[in-house]
């Protein structure tokens, strides 16, 4: 049986093999972050990483038994914005009752012309539905090192193939969840919360009733959502 545990190391491994640029967390220990970071790209060559560490999941994925991988063509990310993807793969995993990975790839250019920015959205099924933007922002006061972009892809990716994943997706928001934890988001705004209690002025319902109720459609039992509340549940892509 393949185990998520071992396919994490395997893409480490491969990884490291690449000799890819590190660098650790440039306001560790600070109290504060510089205004003028915000509007600053320092070096937006170092994240070439991210689409890196994606195509290295990609070929650990499709080199176990029964996993097939679809490259699909440049096409809008269906997020509510014009944002495009350049290259993207849908990744099917070898069991009918588990979601197929999507890792797509954009190149974001960087304001005043100063080359492009990696940008990885992970999700599941269909474009539109991401999981994790990988990174969310790429400016100087963001950053908080590669160690922290790569765990999010190993984690994201993680919690897909090893399941179970429940996705919500209502007219103006969207929630996910899984046995590590969750989020839940208004899709008019980029906010999403982990914790918050009660609806919020955009409409998306409590975080928490979210939360449980998807816990609740993993164990198989039925619960009442908002009218028209499209599910996807996942499970594991290897038992």
């Amino acid at each position: 049986m393949t185990w998520v545990s071992d396919l994490r190391e395997q893409v480490e491994a491969a990884y490291d093999g690449l000799g890819l640029p590190s660098w650790p967390d440039p306001h560790a220990g600070l109290p504060t972050t510089a205004q003028e970071e915000y509007s600053r790209v320092t070096d937006p060559e170092r994240y070439r990483i991210v689409h890196a560490r994606a195509q290295v999941w990609v070929d650990s994925l499709a080199a176990v038994p029964g996993v097939q991988v679809e490259r699909l063509a440049p096409a809008p990310l269906g997020d509510g914005t014009t944002r495009r993807f350049d290259r993207g793969v849908r990744i099917f995993p070898p069991r009918p009752d588990a979601l197929p990975l999507l890792l797509l790839e954009e190149d974001a250019p960087v304001s005043g012309g100063a080359g492009s920015l990696a940008v990885l959205s992970i999700g599941v099924a269909r474009p539109e539905i991401r999981l994790e933007l990988v990174p969310d922002c790429g400016c100087d006061a963001c950053d908080f090192g590669s160690d922290d972009l790569l765990e999010a892809i190993d984690g994201t990716i993680g919690n897909v193939v090893d399941g179970p994943l429940v996705v919500l997706r209502g007219d103006s928001w969207r929630a996910w969840w899984h046995p590590e934890g969750g989020a839940s988001e208004s899709t008019e705004s980029t906010e999403s919360t982990e914790d918050t209690d009660g609806a919020d002025s955009r409409g998306r319902p409590d975080h928490r009733l979210l939360m449980e109720s998807s816990r609740r459609i993993a164990a198989g039992e039925s619960v009442r959502l908002p009218e028209g509340t499209e599910v996807l549940v996942g499970r594991s892509w290897f038992g």
